[in-house]
C-alpha cells in the first residue's frame, strides 16, 4: 500500500511542480526560486526512491520453494512494479514537456 502511495505521490509532485515552476518562470520576483524548488523536487524524488528500493529489499524472494527458480527481478522491481515505474516515468516526461511548452 505504501509502494502505491510513493508512486501516487511523485507523480502529484510532478505535475504540481510543472505548474508551480510554469507560475514562477513568468513572474520576476519568484523566478529567483526556481533553482530552490529543483532542488527539493531531486530531493524529494530522491528520498521517495529511496524508501521503495528499501521497501523491494525488506520483502525479499516471495517463495524459495518453488522447483523453478524464477529470474532475478530488474532492479530488485517485479515485471508490475517496473510497469509502473515506467508509467509514472513517462507521464512526469509527458507534463514536464507540456507544461514547457506552455509557459515558452
Amino acid at each position: 500500500m505504501l509502494e502505491y502511495a510513493l508512486f501516487a505521490a511523485i507523480l502529484i509532485m510532478t505535475v504540481s511542480g510543472a505548474f508551480l515552476y510554469q507560475e514562477i518562470a513568468h513572474d520576476a520576483v519568484l523566478s529567483a526560486f526556481a533553482n530552490y524548488l529543483i532542488g527539493v523536487y531531486l530531493v524529494f524524488l530522491a528520498l521517495a526512491f529511496g524508501q521503495l528500493n528499501r521497501l523491494h529489499r525488506k520483502r525479499g524472494p516471495r517463495s524459495v520453494s518453488c522447483a523453478v527458480k524464477s529470474r532475478r527481478p530488474i532492479l530488485g522491481l517485479t515485471s508490475a512494479q517496473l510497469a509502473i515505474v515506467a508509467f509514472v516515468f513517462a507521464t512526469a516526461c509527458a507534463t514536464f514537456t507540456w507544461a514547457l511548452s506552455i509557459a515558452r
